[in-house]
């Protein structure tokens, strides 16, 4: 059966799924205070900067050490990465990945080059085979996998991008969710031919505000204002003055979210019978990404949506993955139980 995005949502529309574990979509409540900030500025719905409102790009200029110039504020982050691929001639991504990057390659008649990471060997990249003057996307903590990248692993990386004067773009959605490793920014270790971007969509839980922003080199951070120029003009203003405020929470509020997603992790893993997959434990994000023994996972996703319960399959992150799911712990904690128990009786009555 193979895996189509848009026929699979359809699917669990028409069976009015109630535990989505499919999309990456936070169902944690944003802070009060977020909130009392956006809606004391709704009104306020003149254009902005289109690089942003200085006030919020110095926060971000101070936090990642830079200047005002290699910031700008994005209509989320999968704009400004959008952007940087129409710019790029050829665009490296890591397998498994998120399906948007391939998505928007496609779109620009982007040539993509694979490099493959194995679960046997942890999802460990491998940055020495990637061609010269080429873009690469690196996305840590992982989606799919929660894989969190090494120091070691980084050292390599910039060695490669210098040497082969690579543009690196790394996707930080899932910055603040890390429960083994550390905090990774890009920008502390390289600005040049290179840019973070970061989303308030995950740890804010502020997906419907489509803002983001981007850090690195001038050059770069130039082209994605092009891009915003020629297609957005501005992110609203409301929605910037409500990002201030958030980031003056940050720290707590990372905290409390990462907190929680570990939490459901654990009771996910404890519950989920370990005879029927195998698995990495995830060091980050709040998904998990499992193999099932000799099954489809197209196939486990659409019986799963008959019986209430929404996931993705491997196949969503790459081709030579149908034997894979991807959960997503964007459910209430009392919900992953349930779950756990349909995805075990599943497997089994598949296996039947």
């Amino acid at each position: 059966m193979k895996f189509d995005i848009y026929d699979f949502f359809s699917e669990l529309s028409k069976n009015k799924v109630k535990i989505r574990m499919d999309a990456g979509d936070p169902d944690i409540k944003p802070n009060d205070i977020i909130i009392d900030e956006l809606t004391k500025n709704i009104r306020d719905l003149g254009y902005a900067p289109y690089k942003g409102l200085d006030e919020l790009r110095e926060v971000i200029a101070e936090y990642h050490k830079v200047d005002l110039d290699n910031v700008i504020i994005t209509p989320g982050s999968k704009a400004a990465i959008s952007s940087l691929i129409l710019f790029s001639k050829k665009v490296n991504l890591i397998s498994p990945y998120w399906s948007g990057y391939e998505f928007s390659a496609n779109l620009f008649n982007k040539q993509i080059s694979i490099l493959n990471t194995e679960l046997e060997n942890s999802w460990e990249p491998n940055f020495s085979n990637i061609e010269k003057d080429t873009t690469l996307i690196i996305n840590y903590p992982n989606n799919p996998t929660g894989k969190v990248i090494t120091q070691k692993k980084i050292k390599e990386l910039i060695d490669e991008s210098l040497d082969k004067n690579l543009t690196i773009v790394s996707d930080e959605a899932y910055r603040d969710i890390v429960f083994d490793g550390f905090k990774f920014k890009l920008t502390d270790y390289i600005l040049q031919n290179s840019v973070s971007i970061f989303s308030f969509s995950k740890t804010f839980s502020l997906p419907g505000l489509r803002l983001g922003y981007a850090v690195g080199d001038k050059q770069l951070i130039d082209k994605i204002g092009r891009f915003i120029k020629a297609n957005i003009t501005s992110v609203p203003k409301f929605s910037q003055r409500a990002a201030i405020k958030a980031l003056e929470m940050w720290d707590s509020i990372a905290d409390q979210v990462k907190d929680v997603y570990y939490k459901r992790l654990i009771l996910f893993l404890n519950k989920v019978n370990n005879k029927k997959f195998v698995y990495v434990r995830p060091e980050g994000t709040f998904y998990v990404f499992l193999k099932l023994n000799g099954l489809s996972g197209t196939e486990l996703a659409y019986n799963l949506a008959k019986k209430g319960i929404g996931i993705f399959p491997g196949e969503a992150f790459g081709n030579e993955f149908e034997n894979f799911i991807r959960i997503s712990l964007t459910t209430k904690e009392e919900n992953i139980p349930l779950a756990a128990d349909l995805i075990n009786e599943t497997i089994d009555e598949m296996k039947s």
